[in-house]
Formats: C-alpha cells, sequence, structure tokens
C-alpha cells in the first residue's frame, strides 16, 4: 500500500472540507503548488489533486493550476472537480497532465450523463480512476447531497464490466472527521474484487490507521489528508508507505 498525498484546491487556496460541507471549510496555503513540492520532496510519487472550486461550479476551473503542479513535481497526477465532459478530460490534458501515466477522476458521469462517459471510457478507460462516494454503503454523487438508489458493490460490478479497473472510495461518513478509516467498507469491496487498484479515502487520524489499512495486502492506497494538515501525521512516520 502507498499513501497519496491530497490537495483540496477551492478559489486557489489549500483547503479541506468537513464531510463535503463547503461551509466547514479550513484553509491551510494559498500557495497550492508549494504545497505540492513539499510532497514531491519528501518522496511522495503521486498527488490527489481536487479542483473543489470547479466541482462546486461544475466546470474545471483550476486546469492550468493542475498542470503547473504536474510540470513542478513530475508526480503522477490524479485530478478531479468539475469534470462533466469529454472535452474537460481533454482539456486537462491539453493542459500539462500525461496521458500515459495520470488519472482522471470521474465521480457522477455514469449517473448523470451515461453518453458522454462511454465516450470518455472509450479513449481514456486506462486514464479513469472512478471516485465513488458512499454514505454507509449508499453510492451519493452532485457534492454528496444526491442519492443514487445504488449500493456499492453492484456498482463497481457494473463499472468492472464496462472496463474500469481503478477506483477511489470516500466513506463521506469519515471524511475529514480525524475518526478513523471504514476499514469493514474496503475489507467488503476487495473480498468481492480482488483485482481492482482500490485507494481508500477518508477518516484517517493516525499512523496506526494507515498500518491497519495495510494489513489488507490487497489494497493498492490510501489518501493523507486532514491528518497531515492537522499534524497529526509527519513524513517520518509514514515513510515505509512512501515510494522512493
Amino acid at each position: 500500500m502507498i499513501i497519496i498525498p491530497a490537495i483540496d484546491i477551492l478559489d486557489g487556496k489549500v483547503v479541506r472540507l468537513s464531510q463535503g460541507d463547503y461551509k466547514q471549510k479550513t484553509v491551510y496555503s494559498d500557495n497550492p503548488v508549494k504545497t505540492a513540492v513539499s510532497f514531491a520532496e519528501a518522496g511522495f510519487k503521486r498527488l490527489h489533486l481536487v479542483d473543489l472550486s470547479g466541482a462546486k461550479e461544475g466546470k474545471v476551473i483550476h486546469a492550468k493550476l493542475f498542470g503547473q503542479i504536474k510540470k513542478e513535481t513530475g508526480c503522477i497526477i490524479e485530478a478531479g472537480g468539475g469534470i462533466r465532459s469529454f472535452s474537460d478530460v481533454e482539456n486537462l490534458f491539453k493542459a500539462g497532465l500525461n496521458i500515459k501515466e495520470d488519472f482522471i477522476m470521474i465521480g457522477s458521469l455514469p449517473f448523470k450523463n451515461k453518453t458522454e462517459f462511454i465516450k470518455i471510457t472509450e479513449k481514456y478507460v486506462k486514464n479513469i480512476l472512478l471516485t465513488v462516494d458512499v454514505w454507509d454503503r449508499n453510492v451519493k454523487i452532485s457534492g454528496w447531497i444526491e442519492d443514487t438508489n445504488t449500493k456499492i458493490i453492484p456498482f463497481i460490478k457494473q463499472m468492472i464490466n464496462e472496463k474500469i479497473t481503478n477506483f477511489l472510495v470516500t466513506q463521506i461518513q469519515k471524511d475529514g472527521m480525524l475518526s478513523g478509516p471504514d476499514f469493514d467498507l474496503y475489507n467488503e469491496i476487495l473480498t468481492n474484487f480482488s483485482n481492482i487498484n482500490l485507494i481508500a479515502s477518508g477518516g484517517v487520524s493516525s499512523v496506526y490507521d494507515f498500518e491497519k489499512l495495510s494489513e489488507n495486502k490487497k489494497l493498492y492506497a490510501a489518501i493523507l489528508g486532514r491528518a497531515y494538515y492537522d499534524k497529526k501525521i509527519n513524513f517520518k512516520e509514514i515513510q515505509k508507505f512512501i515510494i522512493k
């Protein structure tokens, strides 16, 4: 298991939200590029970039910023937030992301615009990191406020049938709360689907949480977020999870 640092960007600033609520926002830096470079200098090889401005507006806002972070760090990038169309994906690669190694995070499109989702998968299926946000086991979309009436296990099965292999699953109840991950959720997913690349997101509060997540040898990665920004975890403590 590797650790992937998250940089959530709202109005050009590095922030963290609690349970996806824009009203529960904490600002950590006004320089996302500097934050990204600090992660790269610590040895991280992959970054999780979220355009919260884009997610809020329904269109990609920070494509150029993502491209700049790619250029300055050389890290593998997984970028998302506000992606609603094939052209949005094209624009992210034009802005500097690398089609050979970077990932585009898609969330709501399989539910909101299946035609556009299929169009993206036809060209970029290997670049798709499908973000699945759940409240308990129920899939939510549109900033975590819209219920899809879909359970996560059947949904992942459907997406695997459509050739998706990379999944990032966030337990909304845990996200930004520093209350520990939903270990049972990830074990349940990997029991059903052992050959996917699964990234766990939400709730990490300490090094112990990463240690426990890593006990499942099938788990590909976990997201480092608020616990780092709130200084509950430092780089030295998680050194073995950082790929050199």
